[in-house]
């Protein structure tokens, strides 16, 4: 088996997620959050949170690298400390690098996680749009065949879903707004959608959906941005011959 070198690898993530282009207006620090020196890398894990939990199986599955959408860093200086300094340690202590993700996978229109749920959906015409700070970060998209809010959710396997259907017909035009996107629903009914899929409700939409006969498919937070890290492992599995795992460990919100 051929491996990489790490320089290689983050490289090639920090220009294939175009990392930079968010430098400015995402709070998560992304790309290498924590790296030892270059070296050969052989199995890289997948992960949604940088928690204490996805740390322990990483190290469990002898990972070298570990790739999150929730990394570590969020825009504010942390003491090393408590849990985190648990995280820190355990990371160095077995040689785990940590490489992180958030808007850049969230708005990526190959692997991030609306694109990767409008391919899951077969959706057709997608778009990129919602615009956030000058970065389009969801995508809107048309079914090719109308289905009913149940058989979306069932088709994107949401295991314990919040529906807001009020949409009097069945679903054509859908728009995706992964995580905290309940707030995306006017430009949604501007855009012609018939239903949001994002990741959490927002009680202050709840009147606005109902009002307006638009729908919200509110699949999880965590849920919903499994699609980009699942993707982005297919990716890498495709380019680099090395060993690759998906880390679950689902909070339920």
């Amino acid at each position: 088996m051929v491996f990489m070198k790490r320089n290689d690898l983050t490289h090639y993530l920090d220009s294939y997620l175009e990392i930079d282009k968010y430098k400015n207006i995402d709070i998560s620090l992304n790309g290498l959050q924590v790296g030892s020196d270059n070296r050969d890398i052989k199995t890289i894990v997948f992960a949604v949170d940088a928690c204490l939990d996805t740390i322990n199986k990483a190290i469990e599955s002898k990972a070298d690298f570990m790739i999150v959408h929730h990394g570590l860093y969020w825009g504010s200086p942390i003491p090393i400390k408590d849990n985190f300094y648990k995280k820190i340690k355990l990371l160095m202590d077995n040689n785990i690098d940590l490489y992180a993700a958030h808007l850049p996978l969230d708005a990526h229109l190959e692997v991030g996680n609306n694109k990767a749920m409008a391919t899951q959906l077969n959706l057709v015409n997608v778009m990129s749009s919602f615009n956030y700070k000058g970065e389009n970060i969801g995508v809107v998209g048309n079914l090719q065949k109308p289905k009913t809010i149940k058989e979306i959710s069932d088709i994107l396997n949401f295991t314990n879903p919040i529906i807001l259907d009020f949409c009097d017909e069945e679903i054509k035009r859908i728009a995706l707004v992964s995580g905290e996107g309940a707030h995306d629903i006017h430009e949604a009914k501007a855009l012609g959608a018939q239903l949001l899929i994002t990741g959490e409700p927002r009680h202050s939409e709840f009147h606005f959906c109902k009002e307006e006969k638009i729908s919200m498919l509110c699949g999880g937070h965590y849920e919903s941005e499994t699609y980009g890290v699942k993707a982005l492992a297919v990716k890498l599995s495709k380019r680099y011959k090395v060993l690759i795992k998906f880390i679950d460990v689902p909070t339920g919100l």
